[in-house]
């Protein structure tokens, strides 16, 4: 008699055995498995054999056997996976991102196997991925970072339908216990104090400097506390007046413009010290030159990110020996990202209100519907944090005219 209704798993693979079977798809907790052909068989006898020997590995899990091949079947595979998301969304990812990314992934695939089907692997699987990681002496923040990279391919893998949930994400996470203890280790940066601000800053040590750009984007830097990339990317368009004051635009209407969060996107007054070093004069000759942009010979699309260049010189000023600026702390860190630090300590401690503080920098605003739905974006009128940043009272502002000049 004929056989009515699918056939056995058993028939499923004693045809793919005899090279006679058809397709078929297999229903997961977190996906579907398929085998179109031959081809597809193999890989999955070769996937479980891997994820059978990982699962050994797990704790509590010595004792159970493999999965049996005649359960589970191969669809699309770890490798392919990544290829996928490589064509389609690696190209949107800043350069350095990627790399992050594709270190992370090369990790995974070295413990699971190119030829896995990724709707085999499970969240205790993945959670055992990232605890050996740790237990191989890599630091769990570095761990966790992993985690999160993974995640956002398998975040793409569920948007396109090839899964049903994100196994990877948050399988480790950072508490905040761990991050306030960090904190107290000193793993962060450090603002830089008046002694070294005068060091850096003083014309004869400035003068060190081979090219003009950089001295520009650390007063910059100095008297906005926005992020080195920030400062590299301004266009000579940005640079506008409002209100009577001049400011710079921190927006992303331009090529090779782009911004952390949208609370990034700000407009900037400039300092009147900034006025007084003679900025608008500089800027005003960049544009007789046919500039585009305030540093044009810095890279946007470079590798490390768009103010690398920006921020390697200003680490190799803190580290020349008539500078010399160093952590004050083992685990500390200094370079240009402590001029933020520095600027937004020296608004704190100001009548300046905590929102146009944060207007200032480009830090995110609370999330309040006073603060979404009501308030409009701040203008010029945040020159009334200009109070707060009295660098003038070391800063040799007439020297430093004739070095800019």
């Amino acid at each position: 008699m004929a056989r009515i209704g699918p056939p056995s798993v058993a028939e499923l693979l004693q045809g793919f055995q005899q090279r006679t079977s058809r397709k078929y798809e297999i229903d997961l907790a977190n996906g579907v498995l398929k085998a179109n052909d031959q081809d597809d068989h193999d890989r999955a006898m070769e996937a479980l054999d891997r994820l059978g020997r990982l699962r050994g590995a797990m704790p509590g899990q010595a004792k159970q056997k493999a999965a049996s091949p005649a359960t589970q079947s191969v669809g699309l595979t770890l490798e392919k996976a990544i290829q996928n998301y490589s064509e389609i969304e690696a190209p949107g990812l800043k350069a350095d991102t990627w790399d992050g990314r594709q270190r992370a992934l090369k990790t995974f695939v070295e413990s699971f196997g190119a030829r896995t089907p990724v709707a085999s692997i499970t969240r205790p699987m993945a959670a055992e991925w990232a605890g050996e990681l740790v237990r191989k002496g890599v630091a769990k923040r570095t761990a966790v970072n992993y985690v999160s990279n993974v995640a956002q391919l398998f975040a793409f893998l569920v948007q396109q339908g090839h899964l049903t949930e994100n196994v990877v994400k948050g399988v480790m996470v950072m508490k905040k216990r761990e991050k306030a203890q960090r904190r107290a280790e000193g793993h962060q940066w450090e603002a830089f104090d008046t002694d070294q601000l005068k060091r850096i800053y003083s014309p004869e040590n400035l003068a060190l400097m081979t090219k003009v750009h950089p001295c520009w984007a650390a007063l910059l830097g100095l008297y906005s506390g926005a992020r080195v990339g920030e400062i590299a990317q301004i266009y000579l368009r940005d640079i506008v007046q409002e209100q009577g004051i001049w400011c710079i635009r921190l927006t992303v209407e331009s090529d090779g413009q782009s911004v952390k969060t949208e609370g990034s996107k700000r407009l900037v007054p400039l300092h009147p010290d900034i006025l007084d070093l003679g900025f608008i004069d500089y800027v005003e000759k960049l544009r007789s030159e046919g500039a585009e942009r305030l540093f044009p010979d810095v890279n946007l699309e470079g590798k490390a990110g768009k103010g690398s260049v920006i921020s390697k010189s200003f680490t190799y000023h803190l580290k020349r020996s008539e500078v010399s600026v160093i952590p004050r702390r083992q685990n500390g860190r200094v370079g240009f990202h402590s001029l933020r630090k520095s600027v937004i300590q020296s608004l704190q401690g100001t009548q300046v209100s905590d929102e146009q503080r944060r207007a200032f920098v480009g830090h995110e605003q609370s999330d309040d519907v006073h603060t979404t739905s009501y308030m409009r974006p701040w203008t010029a009128e945040l020159s009334s944090l200009w109070a707060g940043l009295k660098w003038a009272e070391w800063l040799r502002i007439a020297e430093l005219r004739e070095l800019l000049c």
